[in-house]
């Protein structure tokens, strides 16, 4: 089977029915929970009309980092005043501090000390780096006494990484190189009534704004896109709208129903 990674497409216009901070705060801390749940790979913010997208990537990001290396990759800034309200996220890659054991895989940030590279990854002392790197790394430790690590890829999920493209909607999922492409609107198709094709490669969920569905993004921008699919996945809501947050949870939960990977 041909693996599968999922990507999300969010608007940079999300948080536009609300002044507040603090829910501001929250409803990116539910994608990003959402996002970590299915196992999504890769967010997308794409231009809709929006002032907020670096704000969107700055909390998204700072979810996914472990909580050891927030102090040093992600200061505390105004924008994170309410971060204390988001849900953790307890990802594979989000690791306790207990004793380390040789094979564990830690995420860690590259210390440099003189000539020699040593990595935080979250224990009680730093562990030395066989082998080169900077900044933000994946890593295995091949020695406990002494503390060893050397660089590594991830063999679970291991988060999501956020791109904020500051273009369109149709340039962005240009940019995504997706292998499936599926837009979520109230006028689609019944998601019960559709034969979905197998879910292989890149696949992305594309979601609108809280005052405008995709469609009329991409008539905003005077585009249109060739989406391999465009699906109600609420049929028969009760409510007279969905949030986003909402919609990401539903959508991913029911593919993640039929995925086989």
């Amino acid at each position: 089977m041909t693996e599968m990674a999922w990507h999300i497409f969010i608007p940079d216009s999300l948080l536009e029915e609300t002044s507040d901070p603090k829910i501001k705060t929250y409803k990116v801390g539910q994608i990003g929970r959402a996002a970590a749940i299915f196992g999504v790979e890769h967010i997308w913010i794409y231009k809709a009309g929006g002032r907020e997208g670096k704000f969107i990537k700055l909390v998204l990001e700072y979810m996914e980092t472990p909580q050891y290396l927030r102090k040093t990759l992600i200061p505390l800034t105004k924008e994170l005043k309410y971060a204390g309200i988001l849900p953790p996220l307890r990802t594979p890659h989000h690791k306790l501090k207990r004793e380390p054991k040789v094979g564990e895989i830690r995420e860690g940030v590259i210390i440099k000390k003189g000539k020699r590279l040593y990595a935080d990854i979250g224990l009680d002392e730093l562990a030395l780096v066989e082998g080169s790197g900077e900044g933000r790394m994946t890593f295995e430790i091949i020695s406990v006494i002494p503390l060893k690590v050397a660089p590594t890829k991830p063999r679970e999920y291991w988060g999501y990484r956020v791109h904020l493209t500051r273009m369109s909607l149709a340039k962005t999922l240009k940019k995504a190189k997706l292998n499936l492409a599926i837009a979520t609107s109230r006028m689609g198709e019944d998601v019960r009534k559709v034969n979905l094709p197998p879910l292989e490669g890149e696949v992305g969920f594309v979601f609108g704004s809280p005052r405008k569905g995709i469609m009329e993004i991409l008539r905003d921008f005077n585009e249109d896109y060739p989406f391999d699919l465009i699906l109600n996945t609420i049929p028969n809501q009760k409510t007279k709208t969905v949030r986003t947050e909402e919609a990401v949870l539903v959508t991913l939960a029911i593919f993640n129903v039929i995925r086989r990977d």
